[in-house]
């Protein structure tokens, strides 16, 4: 069950953040998944199996390579459940990655980042001064113009 989780309070909204960043459709595909084995802390010298800590590390490339703003508006989605949440997103400027323990967890990841990625690129696209907004304000006005133009001729 999907949970709306609260903007955090010293979050702006994603159009107070708008510059003049071209609006890009990004996409992200299934996510790569590596083990990652690691010594309990404190364990040295001949370890057991259960000496050992499994987690996994989760990797999105998103493609084309996304602007900083979008990578902004993805982890700012103000939306997911309380464990599962955009803002827990690394991004090292090829690839978005979490590190995980749980297989559930991936799952709610994978769930989630579809939703999140439609949003960055829709406040992306919503931004003021965006080359996409500009256009189609430019488009409204004229075509307010034609509308009145054929309205008094």
């Amino acid at each position: 069950m999907q949970e709306t989780k609260p903007a955090r309070e010293s979050q702006s909204t994603p159009w107070e953040a708008c510059d003049d960043t071209p609006a890009v459709t990004v996409r992200v595909g299934s996510p790569r998944v590596r083990p990652h084995v690691v010594p309990m802390s404190g364990k040295e010298g001949r370890l057991a199996k259960e000496d050992l800590v499994t987690s996994f590390i989760v990797v999105w490339q998103p493609n084309p390579p996304p602007p900083p703003l979008w990578i902004r508006f993805l982890k700012e989605a103000p939306f997911g459940t309380q464990l599962v949440r955009a803002h827990d997103l690394h991004w090292d400027g090829k690839y978005l990655s979490i590190e995980l323990v749980n297989e559930s967890d991936i799952d709610g990841y994978a769930a989630e980042i579809g939703s999140w990625v439609e949003y960055a690129n829709a406040a992306l696209v919503r931004c003021e001064r965006s080359p996409a907004a500009l256009a189609q304000k430019d488009a409204e006005r004229r075509a307010a113009e034609i509308e009145n133009r054929l309205r008094r001729g």
